[in-house]
């Protein structure tokens, strides 16, 4: 039996002992009540109770109580027992026990209550280990034979004297006790494992902690990791967490690798990690210039914050340049170079795809200043090192290159060299065998088989090799091409450099196809200007007009041309100076490509607006192209939509023209603020940039 099995039976055994008192102690009410015949009750008392052994006294010798009647002998138990029992009779058997009497050994028996109670000291009992079973001692006399053998009950008023040795429970009080299950300590052991096992289960999951994308550093030269507010060294193979920053020097370089995302930061990049959910990586690009090559899963994201920009892709490459402004303010450049991107802020909603680029202006708390310059990204920008460098990194991973394509010039391949047709007189060698060369059977000489005519191949004008197309930065390009070597025979042979809107084949005259040049002399291979803002195919042709008639004698390659405007000029601080009655503004002219002329716009600081002529701000005056400042007069109007009136103003000077049909800002300067009186207006103290 092993020790689990004890403890239970100890709990059992309690509680069977706690019920049969109480039923004693109920019976005991009651006896007065409902007795049985005296004869009777001794009769079936012999009966029950004959196989019981007789206590033994302190010598050994079997004791009997004043009836005759061999009293039961308790339950033997250890000497350090406590004093109270635990009673596991059967049902109806007697109760015996010194718990339920005083500590004077006591028999009382009286006409209603003819149990005797024997009360034995712990010296009585076998200190036996077990104490949970009925001792078996010496044999004992057995209770009488027969009912008849007994002797007669004490006559009435024994015992009654002694009123601590008289049992006497009249008004027993019973109380409910749910009982208790001990469990094995086999089975704790067993559930502690179980909870070990399912905590293994639900964190191996990640019920309750979600997975994070590893972030690794592939990369890193003259990089700078800033975890916790404590700066050190990063180096290559670095894991990285959520919330860290890495600035790359000017001279260094890094690529982060986010799961399957790769971030490689330029030289005077920073950028913090503030998102590994693999569903939902976010970076935020603090300045400086960063290619982004994106693979996120099925439903996920991969976003770029750049102040309150968020650049959003789902699959794609894009490299984004954010820099300071001399304004104090910033520019944000975005090139979406495979698959679209989504950009949205405040007031901001616009999808790029693929080939596409915007031009975001913001203002020192870095909300968009004004309407971002949204086109085609320009082949300037597109031939950059640092794209050509990130295409060929794309390129050796296999990675979709979409715009970068053009980019990689394919390696060159080795020319196989032609071997000499064999006639019908040449014989393969054949290698020397151990057995003689049987003789050839003669074979005849077939019919020759009439070759069909072949169809002429459809020529078109010759290869004169590539077109040159170069972005000077201020608004011009510069084309170049080979030189013709052709007939030329003058006044009838022209260069022309021929255009059509992108998809179409530009070719001169046809439909939907102009030029922009026509150089009339051989040498004269060159040609710069400047180029509406648009979307083109371009190429150079070679065109004689002589005998009536057009042909194309020679022409280039097809070349893809974006032309967006340039990135909006800062012009600095506006100047303001007033007198009686009349205000001076003053600014740094701009200095980039044509435009139409300047505007001097405003909004009243209530409105809480920022003046833009491009988002429906009124204007003053309208200075021309050279102008850097000009005197208006308070209360008249000056040449403007709307006159100078007194009151508090936000006011600005803007560059505009208009290169695709629509107002654009090529220059601008910072908000300031004006007060306007009329008597004497004056400028208020926070006319310095605003914006």
């Amino acid at each position: 039996m092993s020790p689990d099995d004890l403890n239970e039976i100890e709990q059992l055994d309690g509680l069977a002992a706690e019920l049969a008192a109480a039923g004693r102690l109920a019976r005991v009410d009651h006896a007065n009540r409902e007795l049985p015949e005296p004869a009777f009750a001794v009769s079936l008392r012999a009966r029950l109770l004959r196989d019981l052994p007789a206590p033994m006294t302190a010598d050994g010798l079997a004791q009997t109580s004043d009836t005759g009647l061999a009293a039961p002998m308790p339950p033997v138990r250890p000497l350090d027992a406590p004093e109270r029992l635990q009673d596991r009779r059967h049902a109806l058997r007697p109760f015996s026990g010194a718990s339920y009497l005083s500590p004077a050994a006591a028999t009382a028996t009286t006409p209603d209550d003819i149990e005797t109670i024997i009360a034995t000291t712990p010296t009585d009992m076998d200190p036996t280990r077990a104490g949970k079973r009925w001792a078996a001692t010496a044999a004992a006399t057995p209770w009488g034979g027969s009912p008849g053998a007994m002797d007669a009950p004490p006559p009435a008023g024994v015992g009654e004297a002694d009123g601590e040795s008289h049992i006497s429970a009249l008004k027993p009080s019973m109380r409910w006790r749910i009982p208790t299950r001990v469990l094995p300590s086999r089975w704790i052991a067993v559930g502690l494992a179980a909870s070990v096992a399912i905590a293994s289960l639900i964190y191996g999951t990640t019920i309750f902690v979600p997975a994070r994308t590893v972030a690794t550093a592939n990369q890193a030269d003259a990089a700078t990791l800033i975890r916790g507010g404590a700066s050190s060294v990063l180096s290559a193979g670095m894991q990285l967490h959520e919330g860290d920053e890495i600035r790359v020097a000017a001279a260094g370089a890094a690529t982060l690798q986010l799961g399957d995302n790769y971030v490689r930061m330029a030289g005077g990049a920073d950028v913090q990690i503030k998102s590994l959910d693999p569903n939902h990586v976010n970076v935020n690009q603090v300045t400086g210039r960063v290619y982004h090559r994106v693979t996120v899963p099925a439903g996920g994201d991969y976003q770029v914050e750049t102040a309150t920009v968020i650049w959003q892709a789902t699959g794609t490459a894009f490299d984004i340049d954010r820099h300071v402004t001399s304004g104090g303010g910033e520019q944000v450049l975005g090139l979406a170079l495979y698959d679209g991107l989504e950009v949205r802020g405040p007031e901001l909603q616009d999808s790029l795809a693929e080939g596409m680029s915007a031009t975001i202006v913001l203002s020192p708390d870095g909300m968009v200043a004004g309407s971002p310059v949204i086109g085609p990204i320009t082949a300037q920008a597109l031939a950059s090192e640092w794209l050509v460098a990130n295409a060929d990194l794309d390129a050796r991973l296999g990675l979709p290159l979409g715009r970068l394509a053009a980019l990689l010039t394919p390696e060159p391949t080795a020319t196989p060299t032609a071997e000499p047709t064999p006639t019908p007189t040449d014989e393969p060698t054949e290698a020397p065998t151990a057995e003689p060369t049987p003789v050839p059977t003669p074979v005849p000489t077939p019919v020759p088989t009439a070759r069909p005519t072949a169809k002429p191949t459809a020529t078109g004008p010759a290869s004169l090799g590539a077109l040159t197309v170069t972005n000077n930065g201020d608004g011009t390009y510069s084309f170049s091409w080979p030189k013709y070597t052709g007939s030329w025979s003058g006044g009838n042979e022209y260069y022309k450099l021929v255009h059509a809107d992108y998809p179409k084949t530009p070719n001169f005259g046809s439909s939907g196809s102009d030029y922009w040049a026509c150089n009339t002399a051989p040498d004269d291979t060159s040609w710069t200007d400047s180029i509406p803002v648009g979307n083109y195919n371009v190429r150079l042709q070679v065109v004689d007009e002589s005998g009536g008639k057009t042909v194309i004698r020679s022409q280039t390659n097809i070349v893809h041309l974006v032309v967006t405007p340039p990135p909006t000029q800062d012009l600095g601080v506006l100047g303001i100076s007033s007198t009686p009655g009349t205000v001076t503004f003053s600014w740094t002219g701009y200095s980039g490509v044509p435009f139409s002329y300047y505007k001097l716009v405003f909004e009243t600081v209530s409105s809480g607006k920022t003046p833009s002529y491009p988002d429906g701000s009124d204007y003053w005056t309208v200075p021309s192209p050279g102008t850097t400042n000009v005197a208006l007069t308070v209360g008249v109007g000056n040449g403007g939509s709307k006159p100078l009136l007194p009151g508090d103003y936000q006011v600005r000077i803007q560059a505009i023209g208009y290169p695709s049909g629509c107002a654009y800002v090529y220059g601008q300067t910072s908000v300031a603020t004006v007060h306007v009186s009329a008597a004497t207006p004056t400028p208020s103290p926070s006319s310095t940039p605003s914006s």
